[in-house]
C-alpha cells in the first residue's frame, strides 16, 4: 500500500519550520498569485532559498497558483511558473487552464486544485488526459465517492483535504 503524503500549508518560513516534524510536503503561494492574498505570503525573490531549505529537510514543495487569472496577469503567471521550475518546486497547484497550459509548455508537474471541484470520474479523467500528476478532489466527497473516482484513474494521484 502506498504511503500517505501529509501536506501542510505554509504562509512563512516559521510555518515551514513548524511543519518539518510532521509534514512530508508543504504548499504555499507567492504574493499576487495566491488565493489567500490577505494572509502573509512568500515573495517570489525568496523562492529558491525556500525550496532549497525544504528539500534539504526532505520536504516536497508545491506552489499554488490557484486564483482566477486575467489577461493582464498572464505574464506574471508565466514568470512565476518558470521561476518555480528553476527553483526546483516539485509541482504547481493550478486552478486556471492558462496555468495548466504554461505548466505543460514548461514541463513542470501540475496538481489540479480543489478549487476546480472535481467530484466525478469523468472530470477526473479529463484532467488526467491533460497530464495532471495529482487531482485535489472536491471537499464534499464521501470516502465511497473518492474510491470510485480513484478506480477510474490510470496513473493520476488523488488528494483529499482534511480539516480538524
Amino acid at each position: 500500500m502506498k504511503k500517505v503524503e501529509l501536506l501542510a500549508p505554509a504562509r512563512n518560513i516559521k510555518a515551514i519550520k513548524a511543519a518539518l516534524k510532521y509534514a512530508d510536503s508543504i504548499y504555499f503561494g507567492v504574493k499576487k498569485l495566491n488565493m489567500r492574498m490577505r494572509s502573509e505570503n512568500f515573495e517570489l525573490r525568496d523562492l529558491n532559498k525556500t525550496v532549497d531549505f525544504c528539500h534539504k529537510n526532505e520536504i516536497k514543495v508545491y506552489l499554488t497558483t490557484n486564483i482566477l487569472v486575467y489577461d493582464k496577469e498572464l505574464s506574471l503567471l508565466r514568470e512565476v511558473i518558470e521561476r518555480s521550475k528553476g527553483a526546483g518546486v516539485d509541482a504547481i497547484i493550478v486552478h486556471d487552464f492558462a496555468a495548466i497550459e504554461i505548466a505543460k509548455e514548461i514541463d513542470i508537474p501540475f496538481h489540479v486544485s480543489t478549487q476546480c471541484n472535481v467530484s466525478n470520474s469523468l472530470a477526473a479523467r479529463f484532467y488526467e488526459k491533460l497530464g495532471a500528476e495529482r487531482i485535489i478532489l472536491a471537499r464534499e466527497l464521501s470516502l465511497e465517492k473518492i474510491k470510485e473516482i480513484k478506480r477510474n484513474l490510470i496513473k493520476t494521484e488523488t488528494e483529499r483535504c482534511v480539516h480538524p
